[in-house]
This record gives C-alpha cells, structure tokens and sequence, in this order.
C-alpha cells in the first residue's frame, strides 16, 4: 500500500509540473505571438484553454513514454527522462512562436526536438515529440493570431504540417551508421525535398506571384537550416548536461587522441596494440547480439588502462626480454596482477568515461584465477594452497558488455600464445574458453543466453584469422626464384 501511494505521488509531482511547462509554454508563447505581455490579457481566459490544451498533448507524451514505450529506463532514470523531453518541447515550442511571428510560419523548426529526443532517448518518442510539439506550436500561435485578428489563416496551417513531415522524417533520418555531419546534411536535404509542399499553399493566398510562392519553399528550407543550427549547438549541451553517451560521443572517446589512450600508447605499447585488436573482436560481437557497438568498442579501448601504472608486469609489454616477476615471490606478483581492473576503474571513474565502460575494466577478470601463478606455487610446495588466495577481487560481469570483454579479452591473449593452425583448433580454443568462464561461475550475474554466447563464438572465429594473418616472406620468395 505504501508503495502505491509513493508511485501515486510521485505520478502528482509529475503532471503537476507538465502543467507549470504547459503553462510556461502558453504565456510566453502569446505574449511573443501577441507581440507582447498585453496580448494574454486580451485573450483573457482563452490563454486557460490553451493551458488545458497544451497541458493534455504534454500529458500524453508522458502517459505514452512511460507506459507504451518505456524505451530507455533501462539506460535512464525515469525523472531525466522527464526532464529531457519537457525541457526541449518547451525551448523549440518558444523557438518555433519567435520565428512564426518575425519570420515565417513555415520555418518554425520542430524538428530540432525530434532529432535531440531520438538521439538521445528513442526514435519512437521522437517522433511522437515531434508531432506533439507541431500542435502545441499551432495551438498557441494559430489561435492566438486568430484571436487578436479576428480570422483563421489557412495559409498558416501550412506551417504546421510542414513542421509534421519535417520532425518525422527527420527522425526517420537517424541511423546508428549515421555521424553527426551525415545528420546535417540529411536533414537539408529533408528541407530541399518538403519544399514543393509550399507551393499549393503558395497559392491559396488572395494574390498569388511566383515570389510568394517561391519565398515560401525558400522559407521551408530555412526552416532545416534552423533546426539543424538548434540541434548542433543543443545536443552537446543535453549530453554533457545529462551524462547521456550517444554514439557520436562515444566515437569521440573511441579516438586514439583521447588522452587516457595516448598515455597507454606511450607507457604500455604492447597493451595498447592488445586492446585495439580486443575492440575489433567486441565490436563485432555486440553487432551480433544486437547491442550498441560503440558502446563495446569504448569499453575494449579502456579495459586494460589499469596496467599503465606498472606495465612492465605484463608480459605484452616485456619488449627486452626481461620479467620482472622472476625476481618476485610469486604472492607480490600476484598482487601486481590483480591490481590492475581496481586502478583501471578509478582511471576511467577520473577521467569521467561512461558507467558501463568502468564496470567493463573492473570486472573483465571477475574473479577468476590466475592460473600460471597457482600453478607455479603448487610446483614449488607440498602443501595444499588455497585456490581463492590467487583470484581476482573484482566483481564479475554485470553487463553484456563485460561479458563480452571478459571472452574477447582471453581469446585474444590465448590464441596470440598458441597460434592455432587450422579454424577447427581455433574453433576448439575459443570454445573452451567460453565453457571455462561458464564453469567457473563467471557470466552467471549477467543475462547473457547460451544462443548469445554461441554468436560470441561465431563472431571472433570470424574475425581471429583476418586480425593474427601470417605476411608472406617476399625475400624469401625472391630467393626461390
């Protein structure tokens, strides 16, 4: 009972404030249709049936986001959410009152809200926005022009419906190949494609011309200038203000000029050199299961940045054939072994990187064992050692994508060391490294499935060959001849 009285507060809380929006929308958009505070005391109380108006579309993209899609609670809490959908109808609803009265009605660009919402949120509830946000646009300054004018503009219809079509192909726009230049330019060319919509209400106008005509399709255009100009300079702004990693953001901390990734070039090369091939393998296998692969990529590029703060007790980095852990007890080396997921995670917690990439470095060993290292001690004493004294202290994974890292990451190193002859060795070692994290307990606080792991297989038996080619001798061919 307590708990739905919480949810049923909460949920007050909720329309409470889509009305202080609605509200906020309302007023200030007449009085910028109006030209001025005094228009929304010459409406009088049509601007409370405008609030009730716009308060219900508002109200229904709530109802819709949480109960019909419910797409990313997942990803984000269900207030950020809130916050991020009202704020942007509200800032392109003003927008878009601004330019339908000191420009034109046919440029307003509501599509600035549906590419920032399904960019960041859901492609779905972008268009939904979009479409919710083109009425709430027509409700204010239509009927407050109406008002104060005593006469309905069809002509002006036309701006609305364009402001429809544009936000929902705009939306339709967005693809997860897409970067954000690729975006732009799709979204001008929407633009140049919607501009014969102005030409039948070109001419709905009491005395057409072919300047009338053609400043309309001129002003749809300017309209995708707009909204693209609104998303670019927006989005970054919703992304750093929210802690929201969209693909464009992760493809940026993908770069090899990101600052932890030119350190762990110049400190540790030959781990470098390791977690790039380990973001190839991860790429592709999240492609497989369906998940985001820049997301996968970023989590193989940062794995391993622990082991910059002792490099040389990783053999990958041994370049001189000297190993420091033969002058060690083997607990101390152990000890500088396991360190690293901890150091890597307060690495990236630092340098503020995405939640799942720091859970990815913390817990792509889990807590498994260190073999060598068991192993080497047991030769070295009768007793029997406890097995747990030589595992890491980490969690195991949580997420598919620690999953992911934890199998491409052993794969990786493993094959680098035996060098498989033929595809069904290979076949075998990265089938044995799976069925060995599966029974050693390690993927079981994650949903990965049987069929994922099984495409996890296929995808890197796939790439493996194409990444650890042999090059052919061409002195060596030159002497046969």
């Amino acid at each position: 009972m307590s708990i739905t009285k919480k949810s049923f507060g909460a949920n007050c809380l909720y329309f409470l404030g889509l009305l202080l929006v609605a509200a906020t929308i309302t007023l200030f958009g007449i009085a910028i249709v109006a030209g001025g505070f005094e228009g929304i005391v010459k409406l009088g109380g049509s601007c409370v049936i405008a609030i009730i108006i716009v308060f219900a579309l508002l109200a229904i993209i709530h109802i819709y986001s949480v109960w019909i899609i419910k797409p990313s609670y997942k990803k984000f809490s269900k207030i950020r959410e809130y916050f991020i959908v009202n704020s942007i109808i509200l800032l392109t609803s003003l927008i878009s009152c601004f330019v339908y009265k000191y420009f034109s009605p046919y440029a307003i660009p509501i599509a600035t809200a549906s590419l920032i919402v399904a960019m960041l949120l859901s492609q779905r509830l972008g268009i939904i926005v979009g479409v919710f946000t083109s009425s709430i646009v027509g409700v204010i300054a239509i009927s407050t022009d109406a008002m104060l004018n005593g006469e309905i503009s069809i002509i002006n219809f036309g701006g609305i419906l364009v402001g429809v079509i544009s936000s929902v192909c705009a939306t339709f726009l967005m693809h997860k190949g897409f970067n954000r230049l690729k975006v732009t330019l799709g979204s001008l060319i929407i633009g140049l494609c919607i501009m014969p919509i102005g030409v039948p209400f070109g001419f709905l106008d009491p005395n057409p011309t072919f300047l009338s005509v053609l400043r309309i399709c001129g002003n749809i255009f300017f309209g995708s200038v707009i909204a693209v100009a609104l998303e670019t300079m927006l989005l970054p702004l919703y992304e750093a203000m929210f802690r929201i990693w969209t693909d464009y953001k992760l493809a940026e901390i993908c770069s090899l000029n990101q600052p932890l990734l030119r350190e762990l070039r110049a400190k540790a090369p030959g781990t470098f050199a390791h977690c790039l091939t380990v973001s190839t393998l991860a790429e592709n296998c999240a492609i497989a299961l369906g998940l985001n692969p820049f997301m996968a990529r970023a989590c193989a590029m940062y794995h391993d940045v622990g082991k910059m703060k002792n490099p040389q007790f990783f053999s990958e980095n041994q370049t001189d054939g000297y190993n420091p852990h033969d002058d060690l007890i083997i607990d101390v080396s152990v000890k500088m072994i396991t360190e690293h997921p901890q150091e890597g995670a307060q690495m990236l917690r630092d340098a503020r990187m995405p939640d799942t990439v720091i859970r990815a470095a913390l817990e792509h060993h889990g807590d498994s064992t260190l073999m060598f290292f068991y192993l080497k001690a047991k030769g070295l004493t009768e007793k029997n050692l406890n097995k747990d004294e030589y595992r890491y202290s980490n969690p195991k994974p949580s997420t598919k994508y620690s999953a992911i890292i934890m199998i491409c990451d052993m794969c990786e190193a493993t094959i680098r060391a035996k060098k498989p002859q033929s595809k069904e060795e290979l076949e075998g070692i990265v089938y044995q490294i799976i069925q060995g994290r599966i029974l050693d307990g390690q993927l079981s606080d994650c949903d990965i499935s049987m069929k994922d792991l099984a495409k996890i297989k296929t995808s890197v038996c796939e790439a493996i060959p194409s990444l650890m080619h042999e090059r052919i001798d061409y002195d060596k061919a030159k002497e046969r001849r």
